[in-house]
């Protein structure tokens, strides 16, 4: 199969923005703890808003044609900071129509609209007890002064544990000034958001919360496309092989990264390579187990490409030049971001080193529906329909914001 820059398939990928798997974007209301389903006027007004949906382009997010006025005024990204969190939240804060404010002038920055991150963490004891029991203030932050800085956002877009209660306290402080978008499940009471985002494979279901395939983020056709003409996107191909990208992640509380894991892995790829003749593009994170990073230098380094995590990471070169990708099971981003493509995407699935049901959820879930299948050594081509959440909910915040 070739890349998607080859023939510029990306450029026609979701172009109508229809939402196509079954539930996403499906808003719970009334007493979920009862059993009680939403009413009937509630699933009208998503059916109207699908059939909008059908007709708008995705790409003119910023277009008046639709009747909403644009974005004003700041959107700050609220979460630990991890990669992931800020892939989901800028991705959002983008589609919504914010610019970064590192792309504005000097002179311009004080009354820029524009999104920015702002790193929380809760202090100690606050991150050691349950929602119930923690304030809606900025007194339970190491750094609170954070919350306090001007100009206030008129968007907040909260991400993981530590973005809950930043987003709830500055909700509870600017009221209608502000609107609150908190991803994932906040493990506490939704009604204090605006909207809340779930990924389906999480159980959790409330006021205001609207279901999405998978995670959020900010992988584009237009910014694949543009990665295909970059000084890095020269560095990852060989006309006369296929591109297999492969992303790796490494431990976290739910996996390990074990020897069995390394040694499996390998076996797979060298398989690839003698077998399928294919070019490796290998992208490494800060989770990668040092030995991994070492052994794919060593077996890998002259024929493929290894990124060593200096210079440029050409991460949307790898995905938009990408025959085919691999990519490891302990990230839900890095799944969903692989599937936007449209290419074949194989999950290597690593050791659990606790009991992973949410994650089980979510591989069985995509699987199902035909956008990934396991890594086994061989490959293989198929097509589906890549999700396309992203755009479907910054509208529907664009339409929200307007109205508020």
């Amino acid at each position: 199969m070739p890349s998607a820059c080859v023939y510029g398939e990306i450029s026609n990928i979701q172009q109508d923005n229809r939402i196509t798997m079954d539930g996403e974007l499906t808003q719970f209301h009334g007493n979920l703890a009862d059993g009680h389903a939403a009413g009937p006027e509630i699933f009208d007004a998503l059916s109207l808003h699908r059939s909008r949906a059908v007709h708008q382009d995705s790409t003119h997010v910023n277009s008046h044609a639709s009747g909403i006025p644009a974005v004003t005024g700041r959107c700050w990204c609220i979460s630990k900071g991890m990669a992931g969190m800020n892939s989901q939240t800028a991705g959002l804060a983008s589609a919504v129509g914010y610019e970064p404010l590192e792309k504005c002038n000097a002179g311009e920055f004080s009354n820029a609209t524009g999104y920015e991150f702002i790193n929380t963490r809760m202090a100690f004891p606050w991150n050691c007890l349950p929602f119930s029991l923690i304030p809606s203030s900025g007194r339970v932050l190491r750094q609170p002064k954070y919350l306090e800085a001007s100009p206030q956002p008129r968007l907040v877009v909260s991400c993981g544990r530590h973005g809950v209660v930043p987003a709830l306290y500055l909700k509870k402080k600017l009221g209608r000034k502000i609107f609150t978008v908190h991803i994932q499940d906040p493990k506490s009471d939704t009604s204090g958001f605006d909207m809340v985002l779930i990924p389906k494979h999480d159980p959790t279901r409330g006021p205001n919360v609207y279901l999405t395939m998978g995670a959020l983020h900010k992988v584009t056709p237009e910014k694949l496309l543009a990665a295909c003409d970059t000084p890095e996107a020269a560095k990852l191909v060989d006309p006369t092989r296929p591109l297999v990208s492969v992303l790796l992640g490494g431990k976290n509380g739910y996996y390990s990264f074990s020897q069995a894991d390394i040694d499996r892995l390998f076996e797979k790829l060298n398989r690839l390579v003698d077998q399928h003749n294919v070019r490796l593009a290998v992208l490494t994170s800060n989770r990668t187990p040092v030995e991994v990073c070492t052994r794919l230098a060593r077996d890998f380094g002259d024929n493929h490409f290894i990124w060593n995590g200096q210079g440029t990471n050409p991460y949307f070169e790898a995905l938009a030049l990408a025959d085919y990708i691999v990519v490891t099971g302990d990230s839900v981003s890095m799944v969903t971001e692989a599937t936007a493509t449209g290419r074949p995407v194989f999950v290597e699935h690593l050791t659990e080193r606790r009991t992973a049901r949410r994650f089980r959820k979510f591989h069985s879930m995509f699987e199902e529906a035909g956008l990934t299948r396991r890594f086994e050594g061989e490959l293989a081509e198929w097509e589906y329909e890549p999700p396309n959440d992203t755009p479907n909910v910054a509208r529907l915040i664009r339409e929200r914001m307007a109205e508020q």
